[in-house]
């Protein structure tokens, strides 16, 4: 019989699947769908990049007071709410205008912020110092698994609809229809969850709550943290918004682009999959590997994807429809599916690692240290949006790249000083007991 805090984990993942199919998809889809639409003059062509700036700007904000929203809400009905505010913005489709796009897109970003610190609060709660790298990558694996989903629902629509440079608005609404009903679905999969087993005391003052936040988010441990947290949200603002721009926007990858970009959606799912069951089955042993290790693993194959992508894709895609080739060859559509495979699976472990390492450092100020970490990954998010509205792809490449290897520089500071840590208390521990 599976253990408790295990089916409490599953549904968690549940919730995030249902969510993000909708959610994730969207994201892939949102610039092409809004350059369709501004070809009447309706909206700005860019739209979908200022939305998604808007959606990680207040998410950013939102992020300063999640810890005190969750722990009076309780994890179960913040995530609730904040599935309730995702379908709020996928209902906006149906009758795309400025206004509600940005609107909405702000309302997004607070829920989010109380949806993913209610995930790690919730988490947390769930797992202990053996089970978190297990549990992490359990989760991680099943709601990026709405990669792959949200990929099949999209490449059949594309291809049934026959919608391959412009995306027609009967498509449209059809897809946004079913992304608004399936964040109802996962509100009401999150109101469903049980309470969880290691369940902590609220706090009976919430101005010490905030306090707290603010005080760990100027740790000298939590600065360093930081660096690792920015890259994590420049690295998912690309794969999850511009890449898939990218592949829709070069001709020269294939005529049906479109199409193109749900497979490209499906192998960036496949790759986060693969490495969530790789990480669950290794489950504890990667502690004794080593995270920072992993984080290294990968780190090359993300360094290595950026690589290939500016080899495989003009200057310009990330901006305008373009019939220019890469930096050496024609873009090569295989090579466009083997770079989302590597982008997937990079991201889940260094999403698994970050997980873990919150929840085994922070077991008693997990919404905090969440909430933190979410602070600083949605404010990079933001303005690598804005910034990728502004200059070429190769200029953003060269920019993941670097903050690849200062994230994995403070990775192995953060890692190494808790691995001495540990073991200088083990080693008092076993004094005090002779």
């Amino acid at each position: 019989m599976i253990a408790v805090p295990t089916q409490n984990v599953v549904q968690l993942a549940c919730g995030f699947f249902i969510n993000f199919v909708a959610f994730n998809t969207q994201g892939f889809i949102e610039e092409s769908v809004i350059d369709s639409v501004s070809r009447d003059g309706s909206i700005n062509k860019h739209a979908g990049y200022y939305s998604l700036a808007i959606i990680y700007a207040f998410y950013t904000v939102g992020n300063l007071t999640a810890a005190q929203m969750v722990d009076v809400l309780t994890p179960k009905w913040a995530m609730c709410i904040g599935a309730l505010c995702y379908g709020s913005f996928q209902v906006g489709f149906l009758f795309l205008n400025s206004t509600y796009l940005y609107i909405s897109s702000a309302v997004l970003g607070f829920g989010a912020a109380i949806l993913w610190t209610g995930q790690g609060s919730y988490l947390s709660q769930n797992c202990t110092k053996e089970t978190s790298s297990r549990m992490s990558a359990l989760l991680w694996g099943m709601h990026e698994c709405c990669l792959i989903g949200g990929g099949l629902l999209i490449y059949v629509v594309f291809s049934v609809t026959d919608s391959y440079d412009i995306i027609p608005q009967f498509t449209i609404k059809l897809l946004y229809t079913v992304f608004t009903v399936l964040s109802i679905i996962s509100a009401c999969v999150f109101s469903l969850l049980r309470e969880p087993v290691y369940k902590k005391e609220k706090a009976n003052c919430y101005k010490k709550l905030m306090t707290s936040t603010f005080r760990l988010l100027i740790t000298k441990k939590m600065w360093m943290l930081a660096v690792i947290f920015s890259y994590a949200g420049i690295e998912q603002s690309f794969w999850t918004g511009i890449y898939p721009t990218c592949v829709s926007f070069t001709r020269q990858i294939g005529y049906n682009t479109k199409g193109l970009m749900a497979l490209n959606l499906i192998c960036i799912g496949i790759g986060q999959v693969s490495a969530g069951i790789l990480l669950g089955t290794l489950g504890d042993k990667t502690r004794k590997l080593g995270r920072d290790y992993l984080i290294l693993f990968a780190t090359l194959i993300h360094v290595g994807a950026y690589i290939l992508c500016a080899l495989n894709f003009p200057a310009d895609a990330s901006l305008t429809k373009t019939d220019e080739s890469g930096m050496f060859w024609k873009p090569n559509k295989n090579i466009a599916l083997a770079i989302g495979v590597l982008l997937g699976f990079a991201d889940c472990c260094w999403n698994t690692q970050i997980m873990s390492l919150l929840c085994e450092t922070y077991p008693e100020k997990s919404a905090q240290a969440f909430a933190i970490f979410k602070f600083y990954e949605s404010a990079l998010s933001c303005a690598t949006f804005i910034f990728s509205s502004l200059v070429s792809l190769y200029w953003l490449l060269g920019t993941l790249s670097t903050f690849a290897v200062l994230a994995l520089i403070s990775f192995f500071i953060v890692e190494r000083e808790r691995v001495e840590i540990e073991t200088t208390t083990d080693s008092v521990e076993i004094d005090v007991k002779i």
